[in-house]
């Protein structure tokens, strides 16, 4: 499993992201530390205030009902700069706890695509989000949780 099927599946459902969808994305991401914290027992309430903080701080404009949506200028080298730092460091969390980070991904991103009505399109929310609809599917992923002296699944 490699980044650009990921890629695929976002290009599938938001072929020509709009800046409300970036936000959305962001929020999203910010959703997802959240369940992590969660998920190791740590305070998942900071996490989800960081959340809903991006979506009310000076750095994005909004008009009145909230559908426009406008980013700071300069700062995408910063932010891809930190997305790649998250996704290093996101792999090496899961080697270092023996975890199939390939497998799982794989697995993820199947999943994902199940969002997909059965015409092979996204189904969204109000704020534009991707979400579950009918075929969807949760990942099956304690194939790939293994301990650190197992060998690696094929």
């Amino acid at each position: 499993m490699n980044i650009e099927k990921v890629i695929d599946w976002f290009k599938a459902a938001k072929p020509n992201p709009t800046e409300k969808d970036k936000a959305t994305q962001i929020g999203a991401h910010f959703e997802e530390v959240a369940e992590m914290m969660a998920a190791l027992s740590c305070n998942s309430a900071q996490a989800e205030q960081i959340s809903q903080e991006f979506y009310v701080c000076d750095a994005i404009d909004k008009n009145s009902d909230g559908k426009f949506v406008e980013l700071p200028e300069n700062w995408e080298i910063d932010l891809l700069d930190s997305l790649c730092d998250q996704i290093v460091t996101a792999i090496g969390v899961g080697y270092m706890m023996g975890f199939d980070m390939a497998g799982a991904l794989q697995e993820v991103n199947l999943s994902n695509w199940s969002k997909f009505d059965e015409n092979g399109n996204p189904i969204f929310n109000e704020n534009g989000k991707i979400v579950k609809g009918e075929n969807y599917f949760k990942p099956d992923l304690k194939k790939f949780v293994r301990s650190n002296d197992a060998p690696a699944a094929e």
